[in-house]
This record gives structure tokens, sequence and C-alpha cells, in this order.
């Protein structure tokens, strides 16, 4: 009752003071604008800041795209020099890689820094004879690559060629002595055009890009608009392969503060409406029905504004039940990206949707929202698409409940598919390379080997044919000559067909009925067959087609074939069985020849002249080509094997 009296009182305090209540109302409503207003200006900061910082990210990668194609080119430059530091098969092999690389406008090798071979050679010969280690404009950035021994990207400079570019310098090294660079050349105009800064909108924003000159100290900027923008609120990222800085700058200098102060102008006189009208009210009883009418009203207009902001939010919202994970209601967006319509989701739950992989830890985290563990939690998830496809969200879900109602949650998500497909592609990448690098080294082996030892034994048949005093001594050292000629000739061949398989990138490819291509293999093998009196089962079904190259098909078929004939048990003859698994897409070959010691020999199976019997046939190079051929198309090879019993080869294909 004390309570109920006070209430009262003041009640009454308050009506019979229309002016002082009109007073309050105005300071309370001005305060709730100002941190309305703040709050704006920061969501605007925000906004401002993602959009420059994603804009920024995209013509980053951008520009990590190019210098890794580039990387790959003076890569692939630098193998066409041989052991003696000599180019071969220069101008083809640039061409190519120009034509493949339209970032790149030239390519260059370097010996001892003066520049000797260029493509295209018309444009850029100008830039033939340049020693760029005695020239003082470019001395500093060259030695930098060579001390590092990475690619460095110099400039941008004034080209010898004329122009602007920036010039990506890879040393290079001969048996650990400084050869040259491989060098690619990018004009300043190819490299802002590829970046994508040109198709960026320029009405808000605008670009620069700068580098310290390393003569001066002095950072210099490159692109059109020069003028000082330091008092411009602004984003940069650097990149460290050519020492670069890329700028992000806002047009307007005082945007938000424009935006702030017309708010906060709205927001006065809609403080200093609401006073008023609360004056109105309480001088005028005989109104306030009417008020409260349009107060209902205005409720009802702020509800219909909320749900047009649900439906037209860029980014997917949903209302969840907490119990059993239906859908209540969803926005547009949300039906967007995971493929269904409104009315088919809010029949089905999150868990229908959500990937199998993902639903454990997604139940988790609802049970944690439920037991009041957390308030909100974030994740990444993958939803299953209509369409039966994969998509990756960033999901976001908060609780929209009191302990005394119904409970539901908010879910918000972000779709991440292109983000995510980024990031694996970046991985493939870089697991490429370092596939390349690995390939590079073990070749240079090989070569190196193989190609000192056919010198050997030339220099020592050389030095006895000298020294030989009669005409039958020089008879037979000629015939050893030219057995070793021919088998170095042999050598080269093998060699220029690993070549051939590891730098062909954009294989031809075609749909093979792949029962066909083995009796066609039969039939290529049919004199070592009845020799030998072999027995082979083809059981691969007729329909079965396989997506690949012909020549690589061919020379797989013939090799593991002609492989399980001469390998045979000369106990027993040869029982060969090829068969095909459709689920797991792959071939199998089977033999009860003589088997491998894989526990022995099992690491250099797919050696280059690797070769573990007797047999005056085996050379050592038909697995190395077969499985070079199969990583060239993207499949793996698997062997199964034991000694005295047979050998079965699966070939899982892509």
């Amino acid at each position: 009752m004390s309570f109920k009296r006070n209430w009262t009182k003041l009640s009454k305090w308050f009506l019979t003071r229309p002016n002082t209540s009109g007073a309050l109302v105005f300071l309370l409503v001005f305060v709730f604008v100002c941190f309305f207003v703040k709050s704006k200006c920061d969501a605007v900061k925000e906004n401002q800041h993602r959009e420059m910082s994603n804009i920024l990210n995209v013509v980053r990668q951008n520009f990590e795209q190019i210098l890794k194609n580039s990387y790959a080119t003076t890569l692939t430059v630098a193998m066409t020099v041989n052991d003696k530091g000599e180019p071969e098969n220069f101008d083809k092999i640039a061409a190519q890689l120009l034509d493949s690389n339209p970032s790149i406008d030239a390519v260059q090798l370097v010996p001892n820094g003066v520049i000797r071979y260029v493509y295209p050679k018309e444009v850029n010969k100008s830039a033939i004879g340049y020693d760029i280690l005695h020239s003082p404009k470019v001395r500093q950035e060259a030695l930098k690559s060579i001390q590092s021994k990475l690619i460095y990207f110099a400039g941008p400079l004034e080209l010898k060629q004329g122009g602007i570019g920036v010039v990506g310098r890879l040393p290079v090294f001969k048996e650990n002595k400084f050869w040259g660079f491989s060098a690619v050349i990018i004009k300043l105009e190819t490299l802002i055009k590829a970046s994508g800064i040109e198709s960026i909108d320029d009405s808000k924003y605008y670009f620069q890009f700068s580098k310290v000159n390393p003569a001066t100290n002095k950072e210099e900027f490159f692109l059109a608009n020069k003028k000082e923008f330091s008092n411009q609120y602004f984003q940069t990222v650097t990149i460290p392969d050519g020492d670069w800085k890329l700028y992000l700058i806002a047009r307007e200098k005082n945007g938000a503060f424009y935006q702030i102060f017309t708010s906060g102008i709205l927001g006065f006189l809609f403080s200093l409406i609401c006073a008023l009208w609360v004056v109105s009210i309480m001088k005028k009883p005989a109104k306030l029905q009417k008020k409260v009418y349009q107060q209902a009203k205005k409720i009802y207009d702020s509800e219909t504004e909320f749900r047009i902001l649900f439906e037209q939010a860029p980014l997917g919202i949903a209302k969840v039940d907490s119990e059993k994970g239906d859908f209540i209601a969803v926005n547009s967006e949300f039906c967007r990206i995971v493929g269904y319509d409104e009315e088919e989701l809010t029949n089905y739950n999150f868990q229908k949707i959500t990937h199998p992989d993902d639903l454990e830890e997604n139940i988790n985290c609802m049970n944690k929202l439920k037991d009041g563990s957390v308030q909100e939690f974030a994740l990444e998830k993958r939803y299953l698409h209509k369409s039966g496809r994969t998509i990756w969200v960033n999901l976001i879900v908060s609780k929209l409940w009191k302990s005394d109602e119904k409970a539901s949650n908010i879910a918000i998500i972000e779709d991440i598919t292109d983000k995510k497909r980024a990031e694996e592609e970046l991985k493939q990448s870089f697991e490429l390379v370092s596939d390349q690098n690995k390939r590079l080294l073990n070749f240079s082996y090989i070569v190196s080997h193989n190609l000192r030892s056919h010198t050997s034994n030339i220099q020592t048949i050389s030095d006895f044919l000298e020294d030989a005093e009669t005409k039958e001594e020089r008879d037979e050292m000629i015939d050893l000559l030219k057995k070793v000629s021919d088998s170095l000739n042999e050598t080269m061949s093998n060699l220029n067909e690993v070549v051939s398989i590891r730098t062909n990138i954009t294989l031809n490819t075609e749909h093979l009925n792949l029962c066909k291509y083995i009796e066609k293999t039969k039939t290529i093998l049919s004199q070592q067959i009845a020799k030998q009196q072999a027995n082979i089962q083809n059981l691969v079904p007729k329909t079965i087609e396989i997506n690949y190259n012909t020549a690589y098909l061919e020379s797989i078929l013939f090799n593991l074939i002609s492989n399980a004939i001469r390998y045979s048990h000369k106990d027993r003859k040869p029982e060969i069985i090829i068969s095909f698994d459709e689920e797991t897409k792959s071939l199998k070959i089977q033999d009860n020849g003589i088997g491998i010691d894989l526990k022995k020999n099992g690491e250099k199976l797919f050696g280059m002249y690797k070769t573990f019997n007797d047999n005056p046939d085996s050379k050592g190079i038909g697995l190395f080509l077969v499985k070079n051929q199969i990583d060239a198309m993207g499949g793996t090879i698997k062997v199964e094997s034991k000694l005295g019993e047979g050998t079965t080869f699966i070939i899982y294909f892509k």
C-alpha cells in the first residue's frame, strides 16, 4: 500500500508539471540518440574498414598470384640451362611460358650478370649486353637476390628497352656456383592491370603503389594520383618479394564527421519533438487516446521495418527452435545460400541440411547454449545444398529466450565457400611447387649420374685408343666406343621422354574405352604371349570409359602387361588377370610371375634405371615412366607382391 501511495504521488507530481516532464524526456531521448549515433558511427567506420580490407586483400592475392606465376616461370626458364651452362630450346620454352602467362611481358637469361638471352627478342634487343652487376642503378637489388638465393623483384624502374616495369630475378647456381639469373619482365601497366586495381570502383577509394628507392632511401609512388594522403583514412599491405607497399585510400576526408553531425542534429530535433509531444499530451488529456493510437501505429511500422531489414539483410538469418533444431523463420539470403525455399526449410531442422562430419560439433555447441554454458557460439561448418554440393559457412548462434519463455535461437550465416576454395587452391599450389622442386632435384641427380658414367667410359676408351699399338686393338676400342655411344644415345632418349612427361602441363585427354585399349595391347604383344603361352583374362566391362591421355594409357598398359609376361616364373605358364573396380575407380593387373621383394626393393621400385633381377632385357625405365605418367594425370599406383608368387599393380584414376 505504501509503494502504491508513493507511486500515485510521483505520477501526480509529473502530471502537474508537464514542462519538467518534457525536459526529462528530452534528456533521456537525447542520451539514447547520442548512444545510437555513436553506435552508427562505429558501424560506418567498421563497414568502411571491412570493405577496404576486403578490396585490399583481393588485390594483394592477385599480386601474390602474379608473383607465384613469375616464380614458376623463372624456375622453368632456369631448367633450360644444361650442365655446361648453355640454354637449350630457350626461345621455344619462353614462347610457351609467355602464352600461358599473360601477366609476364618478357623472360631473360642473365649469365654472370650480363643479359644474353631475351624473349621476345625484337622488342627487347636493346637490353642485350646490359651488365646489371656493374650498373649502380640495379646492382644493389640484383645482389640482394644472390645473397638470399631467392627470387626478388626489382623496381619499378626504367627499363633499357623502354618503359617502366619490375624485374623478377631468380639466381641460378650450377654445382653450388653462381651461374647467373633467370628473370621475368613485367611492365608496370601490365602489373596494375593484372592485379585488378583498374577494375575496382574508384568513386570511394583509390590505390597508390610505392617502394623505397634503395639508392635514395626515399619512398617513391608510381600511380597517377600522387597527392598527399596522410590526413585521409587509408590501409596498406606490404608485398615482401619486391619490398612494395600497396595503399588503399578513402577519397572523403570527413565523411564520418558529416554523418555524425547530421545524425546528431536529427537526434536533437527528434528529442525536442518527443519532449514537446509529451508536454502536449500532458497538457491535453482529451487527445491522449488519439496519441496512443498513433504510437501503436509507429510500433507496427517499426516491426514492419524490422521485418524488411530481416528479409533484405546481406547475411543469412534464421530463427531456430533450440529443443528440436527446427527452423521457425528464415530470410531470403539464408534460402539462397542453402538452395531451399522458405516453406521447405520450415519443415526441416538444421540437422537435415548439416554435413554429417560437422553435425556432432554443431549439436555439442547447441547443447552448451541450451544449458547456459555459453550465451553464443561461432564456428565454420558445412551445409548440404539442395543441389547436392557442399557449401562452407561462418555460423554465429545466439540465445533469444529468457528463463520463462520458449527456447529459440537466432542463427546468422555467411557464405565462405569461395574463401575455402581459395585456401585449398593455395595449399594445392604450394604442394605442387614443393613437389616440382623435389622432382627437379631428383632429375638433376639422375642426369648428372648417368651422363657422368658415359663420359667417364668415353674418356677411358679414348685413352686406351691413344695407347693402342696394333690395328686389332684400335678396332676393338672403336667397337667399344660405338657401344658406349649407343648407350649414351639411349640414355638421352630416356631422359628426353622423362622431361616430356614432366613439362607437359596441359595434356590432351578424351574418353577412352578401357577394355578396347587392353585388347589392343594384347594384340601388340601377341608374339610374346604366344611364345610364353601366357593366358590373359580381360575382366574389365566393355562399358567402362576413362578420361585419359591416349599415349599415356597405351604406354602404361604396354609396360605393365609386357613386364608381367617378361618376368614370368620358369616353373609355370603366365596367368594375368586384369579387372576394374568401379567403386574405387581402379584398374588391377595381377600376375603369377617371379614377384618382387618389396622389403628390399620397395622404395626404389619406381626409380630410373632400377632393376631387381638378372633378366638381360631389364633396363629399369618402364616402371619409372609408368609412375611419372600416372602422376602427371593426377592418379596413383600401388603394388602388392610376394617373391616367387606374383605381383599385382593397382592404378587409381583421378
